[in-house]
């Protein structure tokens, strides 16, 4: 079994040119070790956080982290830049797959579905790939169940793109009636979806970090960003972009 583990990046900022959506699935067979790995990480991090601001420390915001805001304002960037890398080798050394959607927001205002809610796009998107991982990586012995992949998405106060979730969500994911599943349809997923907090979730804030590092690889200016997302290029299964522009076709 497999959690997937799904964040927004470029939601909230009307100014980003990308909206993005990230899953890591993570094998339940290495959850204990990302977490202890995590754990580890941020004990040595709270050394390094002004005495002040330590109650207020209480996940990894790759924003914060990569710019020195909120709890990590006045850490060395070496230090926090350092705390990056040892998050993302967690990726490599266990070997999690990224799957990612992103929407163009500049493109899409020029298209005749303009109105299409980008982050649900996205999450759709995001869908897809977990579902092409899956089927490539399904089971060969008959005897066994489907590679289970249970999906935790990180929780939104929006009810507006929570309800647009869940409805794309049961759509491509319908309960299973017929031996044979309907073409297209999600049937490795958990039959239902969940939404949990980033605070409490090593998996949410995983997915986060990913987010953002390939937020800043589409948008394409940032030289430093880029060596980060370069420990976890190799670990993305499936990407899709929207719309397509001509060197996408």
């Amino acid at each position: 079994m497999h959690f997937a583990y799904m964040d927004d990046s470029g939601t909230r900022d009307i100014k980003k040119r990308f909206q993005v959506m990230v899953s890591v699935l993570i094998n339940d067979q290495d959850f204990h070790h990302l977490e202890f790995r995590m754990g580890a990480i941020a004990k040595s991090v709270e050394a390094l956080i002004p005495e002040e601001k330590i109650d207020q420390f209480e996940e990894f915001h790759a924003f914060e982290l990569y710019g020195g805001f909120g709890v990590f304002d006045g850490v060395p960037q070496e230090d926090r830049f350092q705390t990056i890398r040892y998050l993302l080798e967690g990726i490599d050394r266990l070997n999690i797959p990224i799957v990612y959607g992103a929407v163009d927001k500049s493109l899409l205002a020029g298209q005749v579905y303009s109105s299409a809610n980008p982050v649900d796009m996205c999450f759709q998107m995001c869908i897809e790939g977990i579902e092409s991982w899956a089927r490539q990586h399904q089971r060969t012995d008959r005897s066994l169940a489907p590679n289970l992949v249970l999906l935790i998405v990180d929780e939104t106060s929006d009810k507006e793109i929570k309800g647009a979730l869940r409805k794309s969500f049961r759509r491509l994911r319908q309960p299973l009636s017929v031996p044979v599943p309907m073409r297209g349809q999600a049937w490795h997923l958990h039959d239902d979806m969940y939404f949990g907090s980033s605070k409490e979730s090593m998996g949410l804030q995983t997915a986060d970090l990913c987010g953002f590092f390939i937020q800043k690889h589409l948008i394409g200016t940032d030289p430093v960003a880029e060596t980060f997302y370069k420990i976890i290029e190799n670990h993305i299964v499936h990407q899709r972009r929207e719309p397509r522009d001509k060197e996408q076709s």
